[in-house]
């Protein structure tokens, strides 16, 4: 009897690892089956992004090729049974982001879209949220409970908008993603038995991750389609939500939001840079360091991207093996990176300006 039960085991194994295979490969295709729907079918002339003096790019190119990250992620969650709320937020937000690729939306109405989509995800999360962060453990419990869901909808609103900012190049939406969303999934799979974290949101990270890998022979060297809003702000969006579900405590959550460190980087110092210059922060621009160096510095894109892969994946592991002596030299290691980064993109920013005059 006992022989049995191991034989049925050993089979219940192989069947589910072929299935979580099948799934990988499915998701793989997927991404690049999206790109390669949008690059190649007919589409009206309104479907173009056509370049203007704030794009990177010289040729028109059809947007939406992230359809196949969304097919993707849709596939994945339904088969690894992800919370319904997260399915259902993820979907409307990029629902509505691949309505705006084509058709004007402003920014008001798609900040709205954002945090509707926020608190969707979030509202069955509460009791496992104060579990998780200790909320209960202050005296002024109410007031902080409410200061830390509103950053955490910040920081879910922020990702899905930095990452949109961020795929600005051939290639760099993609790569990342697929670095960020691997390092996040291979290293809460493995620890799994230990730390207790959802194998299921793992995998889910991994598929996102080799989704990314499939699309982006569409998308670098050479952009034959760009990955739109509709999976640019899915991929910030879902990125944030697998960290503040994975994330048991604050510890996590700072290592993991830290695999996606150059967008963050890029995106708060150029923020300063606009501010010290009296610039609105919705109007549209291209002064992140990435654009610099592939517009005013006249690198090709697939060279900055592959610059911003290997400091992504270099912070990304420093940064977890960092957790595994503390909080205090993950704060000091994302400290010295963060300044490192800044110090670098002053003077990039200051050699072109000298450059220009």
């Amino acid at each position: 009897m006992h022989d049995l039960t191991s034989l049925f085991s050993q089979v219940l194994d192989l069947v589910t690892r072929h299935r979580i295979l099948l799934l990988f490969a499915a998701c793989t295709g997927l991404g690049a089956g999206g790109a390669w729907l949008i690059a190649g079918v007919p589409f009206r002339e309104h479907l173009l992004d056509a370049p203007n003096e704030r794009s990177s790019h010289t040729e028109p190119t059809p947007r939406g090729g992230g359809v196949g990250i969304l097919a993707a992620f849709l596939a994945a969650g339904l088969t690894l049974r992800i919370p319904t709320t997260f399915l259902f937020a993820a979907m409307f937000i990029s629902a509505v982001s691949f309505y705006g690729d084509y058709f004007r939306l402003s920014v008001r109405f798609r900040f709205l879209a954002q945090m509707l989509a926020a608190l969707v995800f979030l509202f069955p999360l509460l009791p496992a949220l104060g579990s998780h962060f200790a909320f209960s453990t202050f005296n002024i419990f109410p007031l902080l409970f409410i200061l830390i869901l509103f950053l955490i909808v910040l920081f879910l609103i922020g990702t899905a908008n930095f990452y949109n900012f961020m795929d600005g190049i051939n290639g760099i939406g993609g790569l990342s993603g697929a670095i960020g969303f691997g390092l996040l999934g291979a290293y809460t799979l493995y620890y799994a038995p230990v730390y207790g974290y959802r194998e299921s949101l793992s995998l889910l990270a991994i598929c996102i991750s080799l989704a990314c890998l499939g699309y982006l022979p569409f998308n670098m060297p050479r952009a034959k389609v760009f990955m739109g809003d509709v999976g640019s702000i899915l991929l910030g969006f879902v990125f944030a939500a697998l960290v503040v579900m994975l994330a048991r405590n604050y510890q996590d959550m700072v290592c993991f939001a830290a695999l996606l460190f150059p967008f963050y980087a890029d995106e708060l110092t150029t923020m300063a840079v606009r501010l010290q210059d009296h610039e609105s922060l919705v109007q549209s621009h291209r002064r992140h360091l990435y654009q610099l160096l592939a517009n005013e510095a006249g690198m090709a894109h697939w060279k900055v991207t592959l610059i911003y892969a290997a400091v992504q994946l270099a912070v990304g592991v420093g940064v977890l093996t960092a957790g595994a002596y503390g909080v205090r030299p993950v704060v000091l290691f994302l400290m010295a990176c963060f300044i490192i980064f800044s110090l670098a993109s002053l003077f990039i920013r200051n050699e072109i300006k000298k450059k220009q005059s």
